[in-house]
């Protein structure tokens, strides 16, 4: 049999879950069902996230439970691993949404108790619960935040800051989120030498007429718009906090037309962020033929 025929056979049948959070998408694994090395082959990846060959998504997550863990419910205890790759075959330290559908689908599978856990991710362990039937995290503290960077600004564009929820974010206040050209705009900011070598995700926000605001996210390892972004909400929310525009808990209206709220708590320069919004799993399946 050739490789790519084994490749293909490995994973026939395999059980996933689609998940998503605010129409930010992802297809989750049992991490207990597979050797988690065979899920993270970019090729694999790409595979899976094609959205017209494929199961389609933002990105995949591995969920593995932590050896060890007796069911005891504790602030320093985690329950579960979470694997994130972007739908380009990218890992990433943290995806906000996919943390929130973590929460979900780790009680789902009985690796965590809804009444609180811990995920461990590559930017830190997250505290996970439900609260009134949605899941809520509480993000690893924020210390890089740049409430003005020295970009030039673009038409409707008012102010860009900059700050690291997990991974770096461009914020960029502007007169109307739905109206700017995120395909151009987005793609020359994500890369722009002022976020690092690995550029940034960017996020544009405007307010809305009943207190909320209005955000759109261009998103690196996706390279386009996603319907929502976790993370982007959490830094949108600290630099309109920084900006002195708005007050925890803020209200942050996704692409998909769901909310995310923000909660946050600042002593000096050190932000505490916890996030809410959907983590809902929209069908089971088993794969069949990949196309490897």
């Amino acid at each position: 049999m050739s490789s790519d025929r084994l490749m293909a056979e490995t994973f026939r049948n395999l059980t996933f879950w689609k998940m998503t959070g605010s129409g930010n998408d992802f297809v989750f694994f049992d991490g207990r069902q597979i050797d988690a090395s065979l899920l993270t082959l970019p090729e694999v990846i790409m595979a899976i996230c094609n959205r017209h060959n494929g199961i389609g998504a933002d990105g995949i997550v591995i969920l593995q439970p932590i050896e060890g863990y007796s069911g005891q419910i504790g602030r320093e205890s985690s329950q579960a691993r979470i694997h994130y790759f972007n739908s380009d075959g990218t890992p990433a330290d943290l995806c906000g949404n996919a943390t929130l559908c973590s929460t979900t689908m780790s009680i789902a599978l009985g690796i965590a108790d809804a009444n609180g856990m811990g995920l461990e991710t590559p930017s830190g362990r997250i505290s996970g619960r439900v609260i009134d039937g949605q899941p809520e995290i509480e993000l690893q503290t924020v210390t890089t935040v740049i409430a003005d960077m020295e970009i030039t600004r673009g038409d409707g564009e008012e102010r860009i800051g900059f700050a690291v929820a997990g991974i770096p974010h461009l914020v960029v206040l502007c007169k109307n989120a739905d109206s700017v050209d995120l395909d151009s705009r987005g793609s020359l900011l994500r890369h722009h030498a002022a976020t690092g070598p690995k550029g940034a995700n960017v996020n544009w926000v405007s307010p809305m007429n009943n207190g909320a605001w209005r955000y759109r996210t261009f998103e690196r390892g996706v390279e386009a718009e996603t319907l929502a972004c976790g993370t982007g909400a959490v830094a949108t929310a600290i630099l309109l906090s920084s900006w002195g525009l708005a007050s925890s808990p803020i209200k942050i209206l996704t692409s998909s037309r769901r909310e995310l709220v923000v909660g946050l708590a600042c002593s000096g320069d050190t932000w505490r962020p916890t996030l809410r919004g959907e983590g809902r799993v929209v069908f089971r399946g088993t794969i069949g033929d990949l196309g490897l």
